[in-house]
């Protein structure tokens, strides 16, 4: 019998890993994120091998100023799932964790298939929020998209704007009712620690404010290159309708500038916009693409 094995992942075990397989159906973000992973300060990544074959991975990160423990890329091959190799890698993370005394909690992000039909996941962990995920698919050079004028074009949203709207009370509970900044499915507490995740250098951002005052509706974008194409995440946050056109819009436009190839378009945001946002983008013509109906579940959990 070949012999077990689970070590830290480096940089060389990058092919072994992409071997693992897709597993989001086309979508994975693996590829593009692995060496980030792997010089990520706040990240330990980890492979499990059978033999000389490396058959597992995960890459904990630990976030909101050393307190959060979430588990991101996690994997098992084609013909190794079933076996509890996953098990065996968690607790073996979980165990090198043991001695960290700052973490208190552990988060996750899952969508609402998986977490309707996985009962286990709903004893062990407390539900804190869902929103809504619309996808569309398409090459936007084929899509005739509306020109949005000067005055009606959204503010682009920097670090530093971000940096600033931590410390507006009032903006931060319109934007974010749950306390929780989720960007491209990452959960990240309201703390200044978190910038480089909340708005990455590559990422996309826009603001428009409904008093001149207050942020009142804010969209992040970030973008990967998956097997379908580019995968471009549209995290949308707050409740303001009025402007959710002109930034959707501006949004489709800095996806067509990004590729000629074909953009999968990915809107997440909060129930009460949803059906606003899929009219929105059925009368720019962007068709919508043929996934099961999901939402984004935030879930936590003490640590240990």
């Amino acid at each position: 019998m070949s012999k077990h094995h689970i070590r830290r992942a480096t940089a060389d075990d990058f092919q072994a890993v992409m071997d693992i397989g897709d597993v989001l159906f086309g979508l994975d973000y693996l590829p593009q994120h692995y060496h980030t992973f792997i010089d990520d300060p706040n990240a330990r990544s980890y492979v499990y091998l059978v033999g000389e074959e490396i058959v597992g991975f995960c890459s904990p990160h630990i976030i909101d100023n050393g307190t959060t423990f979430l588990m991101r890329g996690s994997r098992v091959k084609d013909g190794f799932r079933g076996q509890g190799i996953y098990g065996r890698l968690l607790k073996h993370v979980y165990d090198d964790f043991t001695d960290t005394d700052t973490i208190k909690r552990d988060v996750m992000t899952t969508n609402n298939v998986n977490y309707e039909k996985n009962g286990g996941l709903k004893k062990t962990h407390t539900f804190i929020s869902k929103k809504e995920t619309l996808n569309y698919g398409t090459k936007l050079t084929d899509v005739n998209l509306p020109v949005i004028s000067a005055d009606d074009r959204p503010k682009t949203f920097t670090a530093a704007d971000m940096k600033l709207l931590l410390d507006c009370k009032e903006s931060c509970e319109e934007l974010f009712p749950d306390g929780k900044m989720v960007v491209a499915w990452l959960p990240l507490d309201l703390l200044p620690a978190n910038l480089k995740y909340m708005v990455p250098p590559d990422s996309f951002a826009l603001q428009s404010r409904a008093d001149n005052t207050h942020v009142s509706l804010l969209t992040v974008a970030s973008t990967v290159k998956c097997q379908r194409g580019l995968r471009y995440f549209c995290d949308v946050f707050g409740r303001d309708a009025t402007s959710l056109r002109h930034h959707l819009v501006s949004h489709l436009h800095n996806a067509r500038s990004l590729t000629e190839g074909f953009v999968v378009f990915e809107i997440i945001i909060e129930t009460s916009l949803r059906v606003i946002a899929g009219d929105i983008m059925k009368d720019v013509g962007v068709p919508i693409l043929d996934l099961a109906k999901q939402a984004m579940v935030l879930l936590e959990k003490p640590f240990g």
